[in-house]
């Protein structure tokens, strides 16, 4: 059995492996186990325990400072599989539109393109337990229905449970922190790991490995860094402050209800169906990325919705209306958008001056919606309404503050938990954290893996794209180890 919880008698104790991964959710889990199905040793420190318990969820405390956001300590899971134990199973890939520069946009594009990310397309699906099938319906040069997959949702804790405990490359270490890295040079020497069991004291040892990588998510990955570069006096990352930095949400909001078409209700699954303007529409309007997600609404809506229609556009409710009553097809539908936030040097994790439980700062999110983020989303919006009379794919009615362009409400749910950027992807320390093989710049051992080494968001939902780059750091570490 390698799924283990430390006892004290592991106090003082290095333990040894090639690699060491830090975190168990999408990121850190898919890297452990394509490792060690590879016959590469590794050690998976989970900061959690196999369930969620609340004493070690409030290491995950935390402020925000600038627009209304969650709270931290909610939006993000410390337990076996990570925040993957609330996660909804929305899967896409990455376009190359989401990875290339936007001509419109400073700070976008990835030093990485579709070519470095497709070949783990297939395998990335299988693991999520998705149809390999992502292909959209182009309905003209500004609208397309955006293809999204519902995975059951996998959680990786689950998932990988049994091979965890049977495998002899593997070794879980539940309830273990990291605490602390040591330099030497160019690379980490150990790390520190503070556990606990239950009925002991808290006890230290330390790993030793050939890479260490970092799989912490999208805020913790950051507030490691700051700390460990703080604690090595800022030996590990040269160019300190851009840590944290170009922190990034989908913001989402609540714009309007539609009334969808026989020819749009067939694209309705799982009681969604999701568009996108094509790139083109977006670029010509010098626009970031937005993706609109329709839902069925309730019978009883549905006939408000016709009502309010049939005041402003009898001829038109009369069509509906036949759907509703005559066809018995579910036509009324709420809806809302998720866009691409565009990424900003001060939206970033710092440390704050209040520490956990183990002594480690605790994190400050800096988040604020731009005027850019706003204009994105109302005059997106309006594309839509209009592209869907003009096809024939409804109608739309949209909510004041877009119709107005107004400021986006506080009231509105900020983003959907897509933590993002931090630890930025570039070819060069001057831009960003990790080069484009996620190793941190100027070190020669640790790695980053998740959301956090997004240098853009795009519109797809993080955790396909995560899986992708874990699988492809995978196979960097085994041909590094093989040398």
């Amino acid at each position: 059995m390698t799924l283990v919880s430390p006892s004290g008698e592991q106090h003082g104790k290095i333990e040894r492996t090639q690699v060491c991964v830090f975190g168990s959710g999408p990121a850190g889990m898919t890297l452990a186990h394509s490792l060690a199905t590879q016959g590469i040793d590794v050690i998976l420190i989970e900061a959690g325990g196999q369930y969620y318990d609340p004493a070690s969820q409030d290491f995950y405390r935390g402020r925000v400072v600038g627009d209304p956001y969650f709270d931290l300590s909610e939006c993000r899971l410390r337990m076996f599989g990570g925040t993957s134990n609330h996660w909804a199973g929305w899967c896409r890939p990455f376009e190359e539109s989401e990875l290339s520069e936007n001509p419109n946009l400073s700070i976008t594009g990835w030093p990485i393109s579709l070519k470095d990310l497709a070949p783990f397309q297939t395998e990335a699906s299988e693991i999520l337990e998705v149809p390999n099938d992502f292909q959209d319906i182009e309905f003209g040069p500004d609208l397309r229905h955006f293809m999204i997959q519902f995975s059951p949702p996998v959680l990786f804790g689950e998932k990988y449970a049994d091979f965890v405990a049977s495998s002899k490359r593997l070794r879980a270490y539940l309830n273990s922190t990291l605490i602390g890295m040591s330099l030497e040079n160019n690379s980490v020497r150990n790390a520190s790991i503070r556990s606990h069991a239950e009925g002991e004291d808290t006890f230290d040892w330390q790993v030793e490995a050939d890479y260490y990588v970092l799989c912490l998510g999208g805020i913790e990955n950051s507030r490691m860094l700051l700390w460990i570069n703080e604690e090595n006096r800022r030996g590990l990352v040269e160019n300190h402050d851009f840590i944290g930095r170009f922190w990034m949400e989908h913001p989402r909001a609540t714009l309007g209800d539609m009334l969808l078409s026989e020819k749009a209700l067939p694209l309705v699954r799982d009681g969604f169906v999701n568009f996108a303007l094509t790139t083109a529409a977006h670029n010509s309007l010098g626009l970031a990325q937005a993706r609109f997600s329709a839902f069925e609404l309730g019978h009883g809506r549905s006939k408000q919705l016709l009502a309010d229609l049939l005041c402003t556009a009898p001829e038109t409710s009369k069509y509906y209306l036949s759907l509703l009553f005559d066809k018995n097809l579910h036509c009324g539908a709420g809806f809302y958008s998720e866009w691409e936030q565009l990424p900003r040097y001060d939206n970033r994790v710092a440390l704050d001056e209040e520490t956990d439980q183990y002594g480690v700062p605790r994190p400050v999110l800096y988040w604020t919606r731009s005027d850019f983020d706003r204009k994105t989303i109302t005059e997106a919006t309006k594309l839509l309404a209009s592209q869907f009379a003009e096809l024939d794919l409804g109608r739309i009615r949209v909510e004041e503050w877009v119709a107005d362009d107004e400021a986006i409400p506080e009231q509105v749910q900020p983003g959907g938990y897509h933590h993002m950027g931090g630890t930025r992807m570039s070819t060069d320390k001057t831009h960003g954290v990790v080069d484009p093989d996620l190793k941190v710049h100027g070190s020669d051992n640790l790695f980053i893996g998740g959301s956090s080494v997004f240098p853009t968001g795009g519109i797809a939902n993080p955790t396909f794209t995560i899986v992708q780059l874990s699988l492809r750091l995978g196979e960097h570490l085994v041909q590094k180890l093989r040398l």
